[in-house]
C-alpha cells in the first residue's frame, strides 16, 4: 500500500440478517465463515470443495458446492474471496466493483475495498486494531498487547456506562452530557471497578451524575462551574517521559493549549474531538503573548471545556505556570497542576551528566539564561549551575560567571534538544563556550551545565554518538 495514501475510514458494519458471499472453503475461509456467522450474517459459501470443518460451523448458512460464477455476487452486502486462484480472485473483485459491492480478497491488499482488523470481543466490548492490510500478524500482536494493558474489569465498566447513559439522557442536556462523559477519568474508574466491584462503582458513578444534575439546576450554574484548566508538564522532550497522570489528563482533554517544544506524538494522545491551540514561544522572536494565553485558558474553561495546558518540562520551572494559575484563580476557574520532569534535571541526566557527584558537587542551582530586560542572570552560590535557554546570551552569562569568581577553565557541557532525536552534546570550558556554541551551530532548545561534573561527564562519556568535539582551550581534568 502506498505510504502517502490517506488513512482508511474505520467503521463497524451491522451484518445481522444481511446477505454475505464467501468464495472458497479452505482453512482460511473456514475462519472467515465462523466470524461472519458470529456477527449474524446470512452467509452463502461457494466453492467446488469444502474443508471438513465447515460441517461443524455454528449458525445457519447456505452451501453451494461448485466454482464461483459471475452473478453469484448479486444481492450481497459484502463479498469475501478466499481462494488460491489469482485469476478467479481478480474476476470476483472486478464483478463486485461493477455492482458497487465491497469486496475483500484475502491476503491481496490491492484487491480489497476493506480490511478486517484483529478483533477481541467480550462483555459488550469489541476491540479492533488493524494495519490497513499491510501486516495482519502485527495486528494480532497489537490486539494481544492491548488486551494485556486493559486487563480485567473493562467489560464491566462498559456495561455499567451503557446502563447509565440512558439515565443521563433523561436528566442532562446534550452539552452537559458530553462534558460529563468526556471529562471522566476512565483510568481511575477502571481501577475502582477492579478494586470495589461493579455495584460499588455504579453507586459512586450515580452520585457523580446526581451532583452534575444538581449543579446544572443551580441558579448560579454556568459552564465555568464545570470547566477546568489542568497544567501538565510534558517532560524534557521524549514523549515517553511524560507522567502517567499527565497522559490521563490528555485523554480527558476537550481543548489542548500547547507549547512549541511539545512532542508531536503527545498531540495524538488527546481525543480526536479535542480542539488544538498552539501557543508556542521562541526566545527573541515574535511569540504568543502570555496575557493572551492566560485569557485563552480562562475563555475555554468558561465554555465548560476540560482544558489541558501542555508545557515542556515542568509547568513551574521557567514555564510561567504560576501566572496561568493566578489568571485562572482570579477568574474563578478551577485549576490544577500535574508536575512534569523538568528539563533542567532530566536533560543532563539523559546525556550522562550528573548534577551532583560525591567529591565534585554537593549543591546545584538552576538559572535562566536571560531576563525580560535582556540582562544575564546573576550567578548563585552553588557547585553546579544549570543555565536554561542561554543560546543568545551566553557571552553575558560567561561574563557574570567570571565576575563572580569562577575560573575561566571551568568545565561546561551544552546539550541541544535533550532526550530527542536532535540531541547533541558539546563539552567546552567557560572562557570559550560562547565561541564553541557558535562554531558548532548548536541551536535552541539548549541547556548548559557549568561545574566540575561536566568534566566528569566528558571523561566517563558512555554515549559518544551525541558528542560534538570541543574547540578552543584544552579541556582540563575535573
Amino acid at each position: 500500500m502506498p505510504a502517502n495514501r490517506p488513512p482508511l475510514y474505520p467503521m463497524s458494519v451491522d451484518l445481522v440478517d444481511r446477505d454475505v458471499l464467501l468464495v472458497g472453503a479452505g482453512k482460511v475461509a473456514l475462519r472467515k465463515a465462523q466470524d461472519l456467522l458470529d456477527c449474524g450474517a446470512r452467509l452463502r459459501v461457494v466453492a467446488p470443495w469444502f474443508e471438513p470443518g465447515f460441517a461443524k460451523l455454528v449458525g445457519g448458512w447456505t452451501k453451494i458446492e461448485r466454482p464461483w460464477t459471475p452473478g453469484d455476487e448479486q444481492g450481497a452486502r459484502l463479498v469475501v474471496a478466499a481462494t488460491s486462484d489469482p485469476v478467479a480472485n481478480r474476476q470476483i473483485y472486478e464483478a463486485c466493483a461493477a455492482l458497487g459491492i465491497l469486496c475483500n480478497v484475502v491476503d491481496v491488499p490491492e484487491l480489497c475495498d476493506f480490511y478486517v482488523p484483529a478483533v477481541a470481543r467480550g462483555q459488550g466490548v469489541q476491540i479492533s486494531i488493524g494495519t490497513d492490510g499491510a501486516a495482519p500478524s502485527l495486528s494480532a500482536f497489537a490486539r494481544r498487547k492491548l488486551l494485556e494493558w486493559i486487563g480485567d474489569g473493562f467489560g464491566d465498566l462498559v456495561q455499567l456506562v451503557a446502563r447509565l447513559r440512558a439515565e443521563t439522557r433523561a436528566r442532562l442536556t446534550l452539552p452537559e452530557r458530553e462534558r460529563f462523559w468526556k471529562t471522566l477519568d476512565w483510568e481511575e474508574w477502571l481501577a475502582r471497578i477492579r478494586r470495589d466491584g461493579p455495584s460499588a462503582c455504579e453507586r459512586a458513578l450515580r452520585e457523580c451524575i446526581d451532583q452534575r444534575v444538581a449543579d446544572a439546576g443551580s441558579p448560579d450554574h454556568t459552564p465555568a462551574a464545570q470547566g477546568r484548566v489542568v497544567l501538565v508538564g510534558a517532560g524534557p522532550g521524549h514523549p515517553d517521559l511524560i507522567t502517567r497522570m499527565g497522559l490521563r489528563a490528555l485523554g480527558r482533554a476537550t481543548a489542548l493549549v500547547y507549547d512549541r517544544l511539545v512532542s508531536p506524538e503527545l498531540l495524538r494522545m488527546v481525543p480526536t474531538s479535542c480542539q488544538l491551540f498552539p501557543v508556542g514561544k521562541k526566545g527573541f522572536e515574535p511569540s504568543f503573548p502570555q496575557s493572551e494565553i492566560n485569557a485563552l485558558l480562562v475563555q475555554l474553561a468558561r465554555e465548560g471545556q476540560f482544558v489541558v495546558r501542555l508545557k515542556g518540562g515542568d509547568p513551574f520551572v521557567f514555564g510561567r505556570g504560576g501566572e496561568e494559575v493566578e489568571a485562572c484563580l482570579a477568574a474563578g476557574v478551577a485549576v490544577e497542576v500535574v508536575p512534569g520532569l523538568s528539563s533542567s534535571l532530566a536533560v543532563p541526566a539523559y546525556a550522562g551528566i550528573p548534577i551532583t557527584h560525591r567529591g565534585l558537587s554537593r549543591s546545584f542551582a538552576i538559572i535562566s539564561g536571560f531576563h525580560a530586560d535582556g540582562r544575564a542572570a546573576d550567578v548563585p552560590d552553588a557547585e553546579t549551575i544549570i543555565v536554561m535557554m542561554p543560546l543568545h546570551s551566553m557571552a553575558g552569562v560567561r561574563d557574570r560567571f567570571l565576575a563572580a569568581g569562577w575560573a575561566a577553565d571551568t568545565p561546561c557541557a551544552a546539550v541541544q534538544a535533550g532526550t530527542t532525536a536532535g540531541e547533541r552534546v558539546l563539552y567546552s570550558v567557560l572562557a570559550t563556550l560562547d565561541q564553541d556554541l557558535q562554531r558548532e551551530g548548536l541551536q535552541s532548545p539548549l541547556i548548559v551545565v557549568v561545574g566540575r561534573v561536566a568534566g566528569w561527564a566528558r571523561e566517563h562519556a558512555y554515549r559518544p554518538e551525541l558528542h560534538t568535539p570541543p574547540h578552543g582551550a584544552a579541556f582540563p581534568n575535573a
